[in-house]
C-alpha cells in the first residue's frame, strides 16, 4: 500500500524535525519546490532573525538570497509581511511544477496573511507530494505572546493541523525522543515513493 502523498512532522521546537528531513532526503532536496525557514546569523555570529529561502537551498543549490521576514535585532522583533505576500506565495505557486515540495516550516504568523494562506490552501489541495514541518500549538502560543499576535493566529494553526489530520492523502506525525527511528523510517519510505 502506498504512503500518503503529504507527510508533516510536528513537535516541540528543537526536537529535530527539520534535521531528520534533511538527513533522510539529503541531495534529493535539490529538486524540491516549496520553501524553508531558517535562523540567520551575521558574519560575527550574531543572531539576525528568521529568513525564507527556496527549498532547493536545503539540497545544496546555491545562488539564493534568504529574505529576512522576522528581524530579531530589535525587541519586539519586526515582521516583514511582504516576504510572505510576495516570495512565499510565489514559492507555493511554483511548487506544483516540481517533483515534490518541502514546506519547512508552517505555522508561524504567515498563516494570518491572506495571500499566503490562500496560496497554501491551493497547494495543499494539489496532487504535488510534499514533506514538511508544522509548528506545535505550544510553540505557537509562545510566538503569539512574543509578537503580540491576536487569538486569530493560534486558531488558524489549529484549523490547519486539524484539516491535515482529516485529509486522506496526508499524515501528521509527532516527533519525540522516543520515536525518532520510526519517523526516520517513515521519511525513508516517503522519500522512496515520492522524492524522485
Amino acid at each position: 500500500m502506498n504512503m500518503e502523498q503529504k507527510l508533516f512532522l510536528i513537535g516541540s521546537a528543537g526536537c529535530g524535525k527539520s534535521r531528520l528531513i534533511r538527513e533522510v532526503l539529503g541531495d534529493r532536496l535539490a529538486v524540491a519546490g516549496g520553501f524553508l525557514t531558517e535562523r540567520r546569523m551575521d558574519e560575527a555570529g550574531r543572531f539576525l532573525g528568521y529568513a525564507l529561502s527556496p527549498a532547493a537551498s536545503a539540497g545544496g543549490v546555491a545562488g539564493f538570497a534568504p529574505e529576512l521576514y522576522l528581524d530579531c535585532r530589535v525587541f519586539p522583533p519586526v515582521k516583514d509581511h511582504e516576504v510572505f505576500r510576495g516570495t512565499g506565495v510565489r514559492l507555493l505557486e511554483e511548487a506544483a511544477y516540481y517533483p515534490f515540495a518541502l514546506l519547512d516550516e508552517l505555522g508561524g504568523y504567515e498563516l494570518v496573511i491572506p495571500q499566503f494562506s490562500s496560496a497554501l490552501e491551493s497547494f495543499l489541495n494539489s496532487s504535488t507530494p510534499c514533506v514538511g514541518v508544522l509548528r506545535s500549538m505550544e510553540d505557537a502560543e509562545l510566538l503569539r505572546s512574543l509578537l503580540g499576535l491576536s487569538d486569530r493566529y493560534p486558531k488558524k494553526l489549529q484549523a490547519l493541523i486539524d484539516a491535515l489530520k482529516r485529509s486522506p492523502d496526508c499524515r501528521v506525525v509527532e516527533v519525540t525522543d522516543e520515536n525518532t527511528q520510526n519517523v526516520r523510517s517513515l521519511l525513508g519510505q516517503w522519500s522512496f515513493e515520492y522524492a524522485k
